[in-house]
């Protein structure tokens, strides 16, 4: 039977979709910064050296956030190298991603930047070779009015108005032993807790994102989550997680892999280990809660998210914006993308927060070539469904239908869903995980209109790709579908298919 039926009713919700719930991140890694969104001399580059190609694909997708300078980048940066005449700035020698960074896009560039985009900030600070009288200083720079040192400093360098920064990560990955600066979890929680502490007094509107586990990977979670809440807890906002999911289950991502490629139906399936992480990290922030005998909820920030591939570029060390991760996705890496924002989505009760990672040219939903085009992965096409229609409340969902079993993960639905509510409209998210084609039925309680929008992505192999020679190859469709019955809406979505039905109240 290839029939699934979602029954949802207008009073029993999930919880409210945050406008930060689907972000994106911009790091100083690879190209991302240079020859992505920032490369001076290129034809499509403005008068401030911002590929305008780039930024028009931005714009579409409407996100509610971005993340800002890293990532592991933070580790090791010093924002001051960032501000001023960029003639004086140094070019130094970065670490993390072993590169070279001429910081020639600083910070007042990245905002001037943003404000192309309408997406709000998030601010990383470096608590790796960094620490608490950094942070102080940052947001003295950034959200003090005048007549301050650091203020009357960012005024000298051209910003008269704060930038009003209101969401700062406490660092980054510092549980991971590739960080520089890692730290224990007790040793993290105390220095975030006084981070967090100075700079609320100099800005009291700030929310601050504590750094959880970087990845279920590691023997430490998620007990690294426990140890560094309960030394800062009710001085942050935020807890943040990380994971990205790959075809091979190797440890470390960064290498060429070792085990054998998982099938498809495993690899669709493995979006279920989204859901696991964040409910694990759940309990861990209300055991907490608990045990501090505390008022307050911890929220999360999933701001590290996204499926991972093997670079098809060559990375040089030391260079200016050598490419890392630079990667095509194909229409299989598509699937489970999809499946892994609706993972994120199923629990905006509690996830408020999160950044696709990364937003060009590594692992990237846009790519770029220096002095040349710019194209997009299919996973661009769903980001843009997602961050553009996921707006409202999500719908709690009682789900029945057909599902298999892998070796991995067993009672795998054939159709991943979720079903969000605003005022205008009912929208279906879907995913088929399967080779052939599916029947959904939404039992529901709305009024809904007679025909509806379908948004569907397909291609004719799961292993194609927007090549720059074929950028189009993987293209969402639209199509008008009728609503033939009050209570039930049924539709048929092709086989590995993502869709989107948007249907409007009446």
């Amino acid at each position: 039977m290839n029939e699934s039926i979602i029954k949802v009713r207008k009073d029993f919700l999930v919880g409210e979709i945050s406008p930060r719930l689907f972000g994106s991140f911009v790091e100083h890694m690879g190209s991302v910064v240079y020859t992505g969104i920032f490369e001076p001399g290129h034809p499509q580059a403005d008068e401030n050296g911002f590929r305008q190609d780039v930024l028009a694909l931005i714009k579409e997708l409407n996100l509610g956030v971005i993340r800002y300078p890293g990532g592991n980048f933070t580790s090791g940066y010093d924002w001051q190298d960032t501000i001023g005449p960029v003639a004086n700035r140094p070019k130094k020698i970065d670490l993390a991603w072993r590169g070279i960074e001429p910081n020639t896009f600083g910070l007042h560039e990245f905002f001037n930047w943003l404000s192309h985009t309408e997406a709000e900030p998030i601010f990383t600070v470096n608590l790796g070779t960094k620490g608490i009288d950094d942070a102080r200083n940052i947001v003295e720079y950034c959200n003090y009015p005048r007549d301050s040192y650091w203020s009357d400093m960012r005024r000298k360098n051209g910003q008269e108005a704060p930038f009003n920064i209101k969401l700062w990560c406490l660092g980054n990955e510092l549980d991971g032993p590739w960080q520089i600066g890692a730290k224990s979890a007790y040793e993290y929680g105390r220095i975030a807790n006084e981070a967090a502490k100075v700079m609320k007094l100099v800005d009291e509107s700030i929310e601050t994102i504590l750094v959880g586990s970087s990845t279920p990977r590691l023997a430490s979670y998620p007990e690294w989550d426990r140890i560094a809440l309960e030394q800062a807890y009710e001085n942050v906002d935020y807890l943040a997680l990380h994971n990205y999911i790959d075809k091979y289950d190797e440890d470390d991502l960064t290498k060429p892999p070792k085990n054998e490629r998982d099938d498809t139906p495993t690899y669709l399936a493995k979006s279920y280990r989204f859901d696991r992480q964040i409910e694990e990290v759940v309990a861990a922030c209300d055991y907490v809660k608990g045990l501090l005998r505390s008022e307050k909820t911890m929220y999360l920030a999933f701001d590290e998210w996204n499926v991972h591939a093997q670079p098809e570029k060559q990375h040089q060390d030391f260079e200016i914006g050598s490419p890392i991760d630079w990667c095509y996705f194909t229409m299989e890496d598509a699937l489970l993308f999809g499946s892994l924002g609706l993972a994120i989505l199923r629990h905006a009760d509690r996830v408020k927060i999160a950044c696709q990672s990364l937003l060009v040219n590594t692992i990237p939903l846009i790519l770029t070539d220096r002095e040349g085009k710019a194209w997009c992965n299919p996973t661009y096409y769903i980001m843009a469904h997602l961050s553009n229609y996921a707006k409202g409340r999500v719908l709690s969902q009682n789900t029945t239908g057909p599902t298999y079993d892998c070796e991995k993960i067993k009672n795998v639905p054939f159709v991943d869903s979720v079903v969000v509510e605003n005022e205008k409209e009912l929208v279906i998210f879907a995913v088929n995980r399967t080779d052939q084609k599916q029947t959904i039925i939404v039992d529901h309680d709305f009024s809904l209109a007679e025909n509806g929008e379908h948004i569907q992505l397909q291609s004719e192999e799961l292993l194609d790709k927007n090549r720059r020679e074929t950028p189009d190859k993987i293209q969402p469709k639209k199509q008008t579908v009728s609503i033939d019955k009050e209570q039930t809406v049924t539709v048929e979505v092709g086989k590995y298919s993502w869709n989107v039905f948007k249907i409007k109240k009446v």
